[in-house]
């Protein structure tokens, strides 16, 4: 064997040695809910899939125009609700770029953010959503309540949240409560405790949005991304609207990023 040849092949085996470490050393320093594949799936799982329709045909829900609050309290601390949906709404503008404000005018608003007591919540659904019976199992299930509505290319335009106080505050749910609910009409609606860390896990201890929430959020706003797309338009595009999030550095970050303008940062642990 001539020299040059054995100089190749060692050059060769050198070369596959380091790219297999450096390749290892990448897959260690992350997390599970930074690898491509989680992601992907994750995403597909909380924004494609329904937890109380299952048969509804699959396709991207998401905001189109900017989002006007309005609450609605019957119980609890009125300024406290308003203070704590004032700070996390901020946090979800400034992730999304999804404009949101409060109105003291019903007639303005598109989400209404309802907080009420256990004994009138079948109430306020028959108000402002429907027949109670055509969400029963998620009022015999859930703490809380959203719910939302879309036009016909999949835009969402109007949104209501229903927070029975007493009955969240029973169980140590409040601040989940106004955390996810509001996130969820978004246009996150599933939940799934095959996704985690996340609050769109019901059998998961986090209140605050995970660093994995935060990147949902930064798929679901991507500018490569329509409302109305189909799952399988979705599938598609997706492992190009994660490539940008690693390029952009926002999964190497989303750790620390998820934290800034926070209701955890204004409460703390």
């Amino acid at each position: 064997m001539c020299p040059n040849r054995l100089t190749g092949k060692f050059a060769a085996l050198m070369l596959w040695l380091f790219s297999m470490l450096t390749s290892s050393a990448y897959a260690q320093g992350y997390a599970h809910w930074q690898e491509e594949n989680y992601i992907h799936d994750s995403f597909l799982t909380i924004a494609l899939q329904r937890e109380y329709n299952p048969s509804q045909t699959p396709r991207l829900v998401r905001w189109e125009k900017p989002i006007i609050v309005y609450i609605e309290s019957e119980a609890g601390d009125s300024s406290l609700q308003e203070q704590l949906l004032r700070i996390h709404t901020r946090h979800l503008t400034r992730i999304t770029g999804v404009p949101i404000d409060f109105t003291s005018d019903i007639r303005r608003a598109n989400i209404i953010a309802s907080f009420t007591t256990l004994d009138q919540v079948e109430e306020k659904v028959a108000r402002y959503i429907g027949d109670p019976e055509s969400i029963r199992v998620a009022l015999d299930e859930a703490i809380c309540l959203g719910n939302f509505g879309v036009n016909s290319r999949g835009a969402i335009e109007r949104g209501v949240i229903i927070i029975p106080v007493d009955y969240a505050r029973q169980n140590a749910r409040f601040l989940d409560c106004i955390i996810e609910e509001i996130t969820q009409l978004l246009g996150l609606p599933n939940d799934s405790d095959n996704v985690y860390p996340s609050i769109f896990n019901d059998v998961s201890s986090d209140i605050y949005l995970s660093p994995l929430d935060y990147i949902l959020l930064k798929i679901l706003y991507s500018p490569r991304l329509k409302a109305g797309m189909s799952a399988e338009q979705v599938d598609r595009l997706l492992p190009t609207v994660i490539n940008d999030l690693y390029y952009l550095g926002i999964i190497d970050d989303a750790a620390k990023l998820v934290q800034v303008g926070s209701l955890k940062s204004h409460i703390g642990d």
